[in-house]
């Protein structure tokens, strides 16, 4: 229950964050520019790549698997 109250809170704070720099005018970056940065080097494409398991392991695959599996 906890986890996925935190991760409501995370993606609702994304989409804030998201809102935020649109209404802006660019004075911050949004997602798509940070995600760039990111994805312009090798450390960021690790980086990006490490986020991308965390969050597969954590979201789809421990709240698929039936309770008693493992």
């Amino acid at each position: 229950m906890i986890g996925t109250v935190l991760w409501c809170a995370i993606t609702v704070s994304g989409l804030a964050w998201e809102l935020t720099c649109r209404i802006s005018d660019g004075r911050w970056p949004g997602l798509r520019e940070v995600g760039s940065a990111l994805a312009s080097s090798l450390p960021g494409r690790v980086a990006l790549f490490a986020l991308w398991v965390f969050v597969g392991v954590h979201l789809f695959a421990r709240y698929t698997v039936p309770r008693g599996w493992g």
